[in-house]
């Protein structure tokens, strides 16, 4: 539902930069609904109900069909509680479509949620992630995407209004737990997003060039037009003919890294072309094409309930049966209910994840030492 559209990426405008054939692929091969992108949507309905103060239950239909689980409903109630702390008092603007001409004149994006504090000069901009992959806030191009575009919805002088306001950008993802923290933002001064903006100009007349260059990277993964990019293709057959190679040596710790660094590059590289073909001999298969070495097979999801609990407990009482289930509300929920903090933190535990080799990001340093690009 959220999102920068037309001709933007979904992971931000430097798939443009890098992959100037990105637009055309995916006007080429648009994408059809998948049960995830479904799912994000409903989880999208629910905060958005639930910031209108609408009653939103687990069991609860969404526009598209998909049932609404427990876990929509904790993410949204964490989505409205940052708003409320983020924006009290502030005029909201939920979903709201926005030009993003800056960028380039077919540019637009809906933000999640958006507020301007005019007197203390801050730009507050929430973006809700409902995925599990993490979603790093700082020099998020999305979020640089719609600053740009509400700055300039903003003021006839945006060149005036950035050097007076601050922008908070804040990134919600419940269910992403690999820096431990559901809700991170990033604070700028919007004139230090000029450079990042122009950027983003750039890429998208590249992108848009009689003859773009295409060349691959990380936004390969979000292309619905990977299974008929040569260059992709080329890479990953490349990559492949590369793991086959032995490396006798022992290498010291640079080298080491160093081929992990590429190795990985190319594993992304491969994954996305993989993903690319499993999509597209899927579309043959389901076509009733024949694919020699593969077949489909009907999946399904756990099985749940399509009416509200209560109606499913009454059900039951008319069968003689109590399908009711009494259970423990979690830690964030008795944290709402006013037990004390402190309490819950003695009585309660957070699982560590397993330790993982993270590699390098040249954003690290930036983020440490307050630089941007």
């Amino acid at each position: 539902m959220s999102g920068a559209h037309s001709i933007l990426p979904p992971s931000g405008a430097a798939a443009w930069s890098r992959c100037g054939l990105w637009v055309r692929m995916n006007q080429a091969y648009p994408k059809a609904d998948t049960p995830e992108s479904m799912e994000g949507n409903a989880a999208h309905w629910v905060f958005a109900k639930m910031l209108q103060d609408e009653p939103v239950t687990a069991g609860d239909i969404s526009l598209e069909g998909v049932v609404i689980t427990d876990e929509m409903i904790e993410g949204g109630e964490l989505l409205v509680e940052t708003v409320r702390n983020r924006m009290h008092g502030m005029e909201l603007h939920v979903e709201s479509a926005i030009a993003i001409p800056r960028i380039h004149e077919k540019c637009w994006g809906t933000p999640d949620v958006w507020a301007v504090d005019s007197t203390c000069k801050v730009l507050e901009v929430i973006d809700y992630k409902y995925g599990h992959r993490f979603v790093d806030e700082y020099e998020n191009e999305q979020g640089v995407a719609y600053v740009a575009g509400i700055i300039d919805a903003l003021s006839d002088a945006p060149g005036l209004l950035d050097q007076v306001l601050t922008v908070n950008f804040t990134i919600v993802q419940p269910r992403c737990f690999l820096k431990g923290a559901p809700v991170r933002t990033w604070t700028v001064k919007a004139s230090d997003l000029r450079a990042q903006i122009n950027k983003l100009k750039r890429a998208a007349e590249l992108s848009l060039d009689a003859n773009p260059v295409a060349t691959t990277n990380s936004e390969c993964r979000d292309c619905h037009g990977r299974h008929a990019c040569p260059a992709l293709q080329q890479a990953a057959y490349a990559d492949a003919e590369y793991s086959a190679m032995s490396s006798p040596v022992e290498l010291t710790p640079a080298a080491a890294s160093l081929e992990l660094k590429m190795m990985e590059r190319a594993l992304d590289r491969l994954q996305a072309r993989v993903e690319g073909m499993r999509e597209a001999v899927t579309g043959y298969a389901r076509q009733g094409q024949v694919v020699p070495y593969h077949h489909i097979e009907q999946g399904f999801g756990r099985q749940q309930w399509s009416l509200p609990a209560e109606q499913v407990v009454a059900m039951g009482q008319l069968m003689g049966a109590d399908l009711s289930k009494p259970r423990v509300v979690t830690p964030k929920q008795a944290l709402k209910l006013g037990i004390d903090e402190a309490v819950i933190n003695a009585y309660s535990v957070t699982p560590l994840g397993s330790i993982k080799l993270v590699s390098d990001n040249p954003a690290d340093a930036r983020r440490v030492f307050g630089l941007t690009k």
